[in-house]
């Protein structure tokens, strides 16, 4: 029987105790949020999930609410756990300086500041959700919006937009004030070209391209990422599929990776904390649907390890070690994994899901990566 488990999207901070913990020192089991100590790690309690704070969530096995420290420690910090690995702290790495962000206003419109980082690094492949961007002349180029997610992808280029960040040109850090939180609790953050505009939705140098974040009124997110895809990626990703690939796609009739709209998913392993991809992993979507084979792909690592192999998913059914999939011609709906029980060696096997197994998917618990479709809808 296939094990039914959640998918972790882009990695998203968690909401109630994303601080820049690298601000004050504090100590084992604390982090800083709005310059005081707050207690994150295990705690026991026989009430239950309900007792589990904005920010933790149950761990049935342990009956504890558990803090992922990724979530927590915020860049310019690395995570140091204690010796028997029940307690954690983020200490500073010396760098990763942020805009500062004002607290919340009174009407609970928060603040969001992080990095602009490459999905894939076009000049070093082997850089996966890792290089930031801090060359001021290609940061000239580019352009932070946050968005309402959902309403855009209901009306598409009508949508208003919630804000426009700042960026640093020395740093690449961005900041975005007065956003206000949509009744569905999500913003996205996208990335495009600078002066974007609908009248020619073409990219010339950046894929409008748009992380989701859950967000709560009156909580700034703190060292989120706004991905960004090179122009340049997506001619590599069409010259890495076979020739008329899309053309057979259920889903992509435009016969184009960014006109068809496509969904990017990570799947990852929660390894103490850690989050690696994971490999066996089924991609479905909706309501137990398994994505045809002709309108994925899975982003596979080459002969040197870079990530510039796309694997259609006629020639394979399920994730490799790097743990991306593509879909084609995707919507913005609720994705989920299975474990492909005869891969053999699959690291989805021991998959350790971070959420009840009763819950079946769903991207309301982390984030949702998205193209968007030519800058103007969603497929």
């Amino acid at each position: 029987m296939k094990k039914i488990a959640l998918l972790l999207l882009i990695p998203v901070l968690t909401l109630s105790l994303a601080a820049g913990c690298h601000m004050v020192e504090c100590g084992e089991g604390t982090v800083e949020k709005d310059g005081v100590c707050v207690t994150v790690n295990f705690f026991q309690t026989d009430a239950g999930p309900d007792m589990c704070t904005n920010g933790t969530h149950w761990n049935a096995d342990t009956q504890s609410c558990w803090v992922n420290p990724v979530d927590v420690c915020v860049s310019g910090t690395e995570v140091v756990w204690n010796e028997d690995e029940t307690a954690f702290v983020c200490r500073a790495t010396g760098g990763g300086d942020l805009p500062e962000c004002p607290p919340p206003s009174p009407d609970g419109a928060i603040c969001l500041n992080g990095k602009v980082t490459y999905f894939v690094n076009p000049e070093t492949p082997t850089e996966f959700m890792e290089a930031e961007i801090d060359d001021a002349s290609k940061l000239a180029t580019l352009e932070i919006v946050v968005y309402d997610p959902l309403d855009y992808a209901s009306v598409g280029d009508e949508s208003v937009p919630l804000g426009v960040a700042t960026i640093d040109p020395e740093t690449g850090g961005f900041k975005a004030e007065g956003i206000h939180i949509p009744s569905q609790g999500y913003v996205a953050l996208v990335v495009r070209d600078a002066g974007w505009s609908t009248a020619d939705a073409t990219p010339i140098n950046w894929l409008f391209t748009g992380t989701a974040y859950r967000a709560s009124e009156g909580v700034n997110l703190i060292g989120v990422p706004a991905v960004a895809i090179a122009k340049e990626q997506l001619d590599q990703w069409h010259a890495a599929l076979p020739a008329g690939f899309l053309n057979a796609s259920v889903s992509c009739s435009e016969n184009d990776i960014y006109r068809c709209g496509t969904w990017i998913g990570i799947y990852n392993h929660n390894n103490n904390g850690d989050h690696t991809p994971i490999d066996g992993v089924i991609p479905f979507y909706k309501t137990n649907q398994s994505i045809p084979g002709t309108d994925i792909a899975f982003l596979d690592k080459d002969g040197t390890g870079g990530y510039t192999v796309l694997t259609p998913g006629t020639d394979r059914a399920y994730t490799s070690d790097t743990g991306v999939v593509m879909y084609f011609g995707a919507e913005l709906t609720s994705y989920f994994g299975l474990c492909d029980d005869w891969a053999e060696g699959s690291t989805c096997l021991d998959w350790d899901m971070q959420f009840p197994k009763s819950l079946q998917g769903g991207s309301s618990q982390g984030a949702i990566f998205v193209q968007y479709v030519d800058g103007t809808r969603l497929n």
